[in-house]
């Protein structure tokens, strides 16, 4: 299980560090990706139905936090039910990241290797620059508070 945990985590910080939204739609980034019409509304089809799951899940997710969040406000808090309730909000964010996985999964097998890749390096520089940007404005603010 361990062993299956760490193999998977690079995957699953792919998952966390996408670009959210439709990238696709971006022309610069579909004509890079070279993506077809039908990739594009394959894409769509998939975000519309993980964004559909995503939106229950964390419904779910912040009803189970809700029902934690009330049993350790009890008065005579009950370890043994306390648990339990963390076990069942543990099991729903496993099931959200599952799901964002499983629309990186979609996307790859959309796209192929290659272009995963590239589409991945795409996302990185775009980390990068926010990254520079927010940092830049940081730095800005403070040289304008001096």
């Amino acid at each position: 299980m361990i062993v299956l945990i760490f193999l998977a985590t690079p995957v699953l910080a792919t998952a966390q560090e996408m670009v959210p939204g439709k990238w696709w739609h971006n022309p610069k980034v579909s004509r890079d990706l070279n993506l077809s019409d039908e990739e594009k509304d394959s894409l769509e089809q998939n975000f519309r139905e993980s964004r559909r799951n995503l939106i229950d899940i964390k419904s779910r997710v912040e009803r189970e936090q809700f029902e934690l969040d009330n049993l350790l406000e009890d008065e005579k808090m009950n370890e043994e039910t306390v648990k339990k309730q963390f076990q069942k909000l543990e099991s729903e964010r496993a099931k959200l990241s599952e799901e964002r996985f499983n629309f990186v999964m979609k996307i790859r097998g959309i796209m192929g290797k290659d272009r995963f890749q590239k589409m991945k390096m795409f996302h990185e520089k775009a980390r990068r620059d926010r990254v520079k940007r927010y940092m830049g404005n940081s730095q800005e603010n403070r040289s304008s508070k001096k």
